[in-house]
């Protein structure tokens, strides 16, 4: 049996509320209650869900970046928050992210080049200029990005241009798993296509696993093969990412579906289903 790239046990994640006076009690807000997903090499997951319920809180555990008070967090069979600081460096190649917004999540001081190559100069000691200037060529190139990109600056980009650098940075690393967390919600319907359509060929290309959150059902459908929906911190419902959506069995799954205005496009299928 193939180990899960990705396996979230029992993941809970509280926090600290403040104190009305110094006499008052300690609360605390539990957002993630136990929540347990896996993800198998070269799968996508989606974690479906509204404002609130708890998806980026995730995300941020998944990427290191928030410790959860308890559960257990197991990237390519490391329990990242077991990790002292050298080992977690050298498995963080392995994670990468892509964020909600292309003009946020990109420094508009710096180059493509230098926003591109940021995670090689953090994670990866010795990597010289030539190597770090042919790896930003590489994965502008995977992108649909001109070499030429490199040394120009963010704001010389459209949105849907800007995305494709942050997944270029995202691939700098090599990393097995993508974490996006509404990588494609800032950008237009007709861009949101291109940018969706580039991450499923990057996918069989590269046998990338995605974690991919969102609100958005159709984009979930579209670029998912399994799907798990999330309700106040807890997981409702899991399973076949079609199955789900065409026979929710949850009442709030039933109602995430019922919101959506218009039917479903089609999944273009992965090599994987097509084999």
């Amino acid at each position: 049996m193939t180990q899960p790239l990705l396996k979230v046990t029992d993941v809970v994640r509280e926090y600290r509320l403040p104190r009305p006076s110094i006499f008052s009690k300690q609360e605390w807000l539990r957002i993630l209650h136990g929540v347990s997903i896996e993800i198998a090499p070269g799968e996508s997951l989606g974690i479906v869900g509204e404002s609130g319920s708890g998806k980026s809180t995730l995300a941020r555990a998944v990427m290191g970046l928030e410790r959860p008070q308890s559960g257990q967090i197991m990237i390519g069979g490391k329990d990242i928050y077991a990790l002292d600081r050298t080992s977690l460096r050298d498995a963080r190649k392995g994670f990468q992210a892509i964020f909600q917004d292309p003009y946020g999540s990109l420094d508009p001081r710096h180059t493509v080049r230098t926003i591109i190559s940021e995670p090689v100069v953090s994670l990866e000691r010795g990597v010289s200029a030539a190597e770090r200037n042919r790896r930003v060529a590489e994965v502008l190139d995977a992108v649909g990005l001109p070499a030429a990109s490199a040394d120009k600056y963010p704001h010389e980009f459209s949105g849907g241009q800007r995305q494709r650098v942050a997944i270029a940075r995202a691939l700098i690393t090599r990393p097995s798993l993508i974490v996006a967390d509404e990588p494609v919600s800032a950008l237009d319907v007709s861009i949101q296509a291109q940018v969706l359509n580039l991450m499923m060929d990057l996918q069989e290309k590269f046998g990338l696993s995605y974690l991919f959150i969102s609100h958005d059902l159709g984009v979930v459908r579209a670029i998912t093969d399994r799907v798990a929906v999330i309700h106040l911190g807890r997981f409702v419902e899991q399973g076949p990412t079609g199955e789900v959506f065409d026979n929710p069995q949850d009442p709030y799954t039933q109602a995430l579906v019922a919101a959506v205005p218009k039917p479903f496009s089609g999944r273009r299928k992965s090599k994987r289903q097509q084999n």
